[in-house]
Formats: C-alpha cells, sequence, structure tokens
C-alpha cells in the first residue's frame, strides 16, 4: 500500500508509482488519500492500481476513477448503512478493525455489497482467522510482523551458513575460507548470485561467482547482499511479502540517510532497515539473532533501542510503512527532510524492491 505522506493533495505523490518504468506485474498497489485530478498510468494495467475512497464521501469518486482504468476499494467501516447503498460499483470492500475494533461490525454493514473482501487492520494472527471466516480474500496489517516463535527455536543450517558468511565478512576473512562456506549449501550461491544480478542493482556486466562479485562489490557492498539474503530465509505463508518488506525498508533507510551520513554508512543502513525485520521473518528474538552476529555499537543499539546514529532513520523508515503522521511528521523534521522528499524516498525504495529477484 502507498500512502502519500503529508496529505499531498495533488497527483504528482503517485507519479513515480503509477509510472515507473518497471517489470511487467500483476501485484495490486492499493493507493490511498488518492486527488481528484489523478491520472491513469502512461503504460500498463491501470486496474492493479486500487484506489481507495470512503464509504461517507466516495461513492460520486467512483465512475470517474474506474473510467480512468484503477479499480476501486471503498471503505466501510464506521459508515452509516445509507452511505453503503451508492457503493456497489466498488471493485473491492475494505472493512478496517481500526475503526471499528471488531471485523464482524463492518463485515455485517458490507454483507449485500459485491466485490472482493479486504480486511484492514489486522493485528494478530486470531483476527487473520476472524478475517477468513467472514470471507476476507486479502489482509492488511501487523499482524505478519508478530514475533510468535519459540525463543529456544534453533536455526535451520542454511540461516547458519548465512549468518557465518556474515560474520566473515565483516571481519574481511580471505576470499577462499568465504567460499568454503559457501560450498556447504549451493541454493545460497545461486540464490545469492541472482539478487546481484536483479535489474534493482544496475550492474553493467553480469557476476558469475562469489570471487567475481566481491572483487566487483567489495566486502562492504556484499555486506548488504547477505543481508537481504539471511531476510528470504525464513519461510510460511508470511515469507514473500516479509523478504520484500525488508528489502524496500532497507532501502528507504539508505535513501533517507543518504545526505546525513557517508556512502559507507549508507550501505550499513540498507543492512540496518533489512535486519530490523528479521525477528518477524526467522520468528526469533532480536536479542537471540544478535548473539550470533558481530555487528558494530552503532548497528545494534539501532536494532535493540532505535537510538544512536541509525536508530532515528529506522524509526522514520518504519513509521512511514504506517499511519501515524504525528511521528513521521515529528522524525521528518528531526532529520531535516520535507514530505515531498519523502514519498519520492518511499516510491523509490518500493520500485527498487520489486525490481529484485526475491524467491
Amino acid at each position: 500500500m502507498f500512502r502519500s505522506i503529508g496529505g499531498a493533495s495533488d497527483a504528482s505523490a503517485y507519479d513515480g508509482i503509477l509510472n515507473t518504468d518497471t517489470k511487467a506485474d500483476s501485484r495490486l498497489v492499493f493507493l490511498e488519500d488518492v486527488p481528484a485530478g489523478l491520472a491513469a498510468p502512461a503504460t500498463g494495467d491501470a486496474k492493479r492500481f486500487v484506489a481507495m475512497v470512503g464509504a461517507d464521501d466516495g461513492a460520486d469518486r467512483i465512475a470517474p476513477l474506474k473510467a480512468k482504468g484503477f479499480s476501486v476499494c471503498a471503505r466501510v467501516a464506521g459508515a452509516a448503512p445509507s452511505a453503503l447503498v451508492n457503493m456497489g460499483a466498488a471493485d473491492y470492500i475494505w472493512w478496517d478493525a481500526k475503526v471499528a475494533g471488531d471485523l464482524s461490525v463492518p463485515a455485517k454493514a458490507a454483507q449485500r455489497i459485491p466485490g472482493k473482501r479486504v480486511a484492514g487492520g489486522v493485528a494478530s494472527r486470531d483476527a487473520f482467522d476472524h478475517g477468513k471466516e467472514l470471507g476476507a480474500q486479502l489482509f492488511e496489517g501487523e499482524w505478519y510482523l508478530r514475533v510468535d516463535g519459540n525463543p529456544n527455536k534453533p536455526i535451520t543450517p542454511a540461516q547458519s551458513t548465512i549468518l557465518e558468511l556474515t560474520n566473515m565478512i565483516q571481519t574481511e576473512a580471505p576470499v577462499a575460507k568465504l567460499e568454503q562456506a559457501l560450498k556447504r549449501d549451493a541454493t545460497i550461491s545461486f540464490r545469492l548470485l541472482r539478487y546481484i544480478n536483479s535489474a534493482g542493482f544496475g550492474l553493467q556486466c553480469e557476476i558469475t561467482s562469489f570471487r567475481h562479485a566481491l572483487t566487483i562489490l567489495g566486502y562492504q557492498n556484499l555486506g548488504r547482499w547477505l543481508a537481504l539474503l539471511l531476510a528470504t530465509a525464513g519461510s510460511g505463508t508470511t515469507a514473500p511479502a516479509l523478504m520484500r518488506e525488508a528489502a524496500a525498508r532497507g532501502r528507504l533507510a539508505e535513501l533517507i540517510g543518504h545526505d546525513l551520513v557517508d556512502a559507507q554508512e549508507r550501505d550499513t543502513l540498507f543492512i540496518v532497515g533489512v535486519f530490523s525485520l528479521l525477528p518477524a521473518i526467522l520468528q526469533l528474538p532480536m536479542p537471540q539473532l544478535l548473539d550470533q552476529l558481530n555487528l558494530a555499537e552503532n548497528v545494534t543499539d539501532a536494532l535493540l533501542t532505535r537510538q544512536g546514529l541509525y536508530g532515528p532513520i529506522l524509526r522514520l523508515a518504519e513509521a512511514v510503512e504506517s499511519d501515524d503522521e504525528a511521528l513521521i511528521s515529528r522524525l521528518t523534521v528531526d532529520l531535516q527532510l520535507d514530505a515531498t522528499q519523502l514519498n519520492r524516498h518511499h516510491i523509490a525504495a518500493l520500485t527498487w524492491a520489486d525490481q529484485l529477484s526475491l524467491q
């Protein structure tokens, strides 16, 4: 989901996400706070972009948006039954638990309206299961970020190898030693090279081996790809979404810090952003994960307390994914950014993550 930061009323905040030239994609993109003058993307399928409208005042907006090719999603939580009469043309119906508290309330209110059901504001596994029982087909919320795993859960062999490689990169171990560790799992080597050769990296030549990658990239830059590789080591139904979110958060942290830290530290910011989602991805507490990684103190400070050099930047990257406008505004001022810059960074991060081969 993309939400314009700062309540931008013009269409420019959405231009990047609508018109960036990326690979053919059928994934849905939900757009909040859509301005009246929003134009359809110049190329591609506009229907995968879903404009969200409120049930109380959005009935008159459905036809114009659909005429431009957009799909439309109507929010029904908290709306009076009379306001729902003219929402039948919406392609998606959004039940919002944040407003109603219980998904049953908006689900009942919208039971006569056609359209695919989206359960929003889902904050727990129980709420997710409840939404499925009510007929929801799509879900939004923080439920998949919860760490419900056993704190004594063992690290898998693949995860152990990636952790070992990450630590070796930190100490700039000899290439031969790194290659020896990689040979224990050919799948890891294959996936690492595929990430590096993704369009999102933008290399002019194809990387053909780990030694070649290290020669071209160096230890520091290669470390960011090992971070991303560790983020893809999770499993379960939520893993693909978490992988992409980790990549986007890492890139967003890097972009936010572009004018705040030097180039080497920007690579570290990427790693901080990716690693901030490891507890949810691997279902292990952050302290247990950090016990197995030889990371710099300012990195661990950011991951454990959101303090230090990188902490405020990570907090802002996380806040952008939420709807806490007050926190976003305060952190943006503290870091001397503005809403337009942050919107552009967010769009660029989402686009970049979509260009990676994450599976």
